[in-house]
């Protein structure tokens, strides 16, 4: 009687994987350049888009009247900064109902600068745009401060 070093179903799991290896992809030889995969360049936008920073969105206000003031604080009865002129925009922040139930807008519409105008419709009208990173990063630095203004003039509950 003869004894076999391998058991037959061996034979059969070594044909298997020489199979398996005669199928793997050859590796590229030295000095020669790969074809690189075809594009579908009407996906590309959507692919550069998912991976992109993304677009910083603003409220801003437009001056609907012929001149709309820029006060001090939210009401009439506070001194007047500047005017903004029909069609002019500007940066909103926040907004408070003050003492007389009007609607006041804490604007920018510039680094640094802060003022209040009425919310009513009929004088501005409030959209959303968007805004390049450095006038986004300016709006984020005076929207701190913002809402400390915002906090002050909150009402602290009995």
């Amino acid at each position: 009687m003869t004894k076999t070093l391998f058991p037959p179903s061996f034979g059969v799991l070594f044909i298997g994987i020489l199979l398996l290896v005669s199928c793997a992809p050859v590796a590229t030889t030295v000095g020669m350049t790969p074809t690189p995969a075809p594009t579908d360049t009407a996906l590309a936008p959507a692919v550069q888009s998912s991976t992109a920073a993304p677009v910083p969105e603003v409220e801003v206000g437009v001056v609907e009247v012929d001149l709309l003031n820029i006060r001090e604080g939210p009401g009439t009865n506070y001194p007047i900064l500047s005017s903004l002129a029909k069609g002019e925009k500007f940066f909103i922040l926040g907004a408070v109902v003050n003492s007389t139930n009007n609607t006041w807008l804490l604007i920018s519409r510039t680094a640094d600068s802060l003022g209040w105008v009425t919310g009513d419709q009929t004088y501005v009208t409030v959209q959303k745009e968007i805004v390049d990173l450095n006038t986004y990063l300016i709006l984020q630095k005076n929207m701190d401060t913002a809402k400390a203004i915002l906090i002050a003039l909150t009402p602290t509950p009995p």
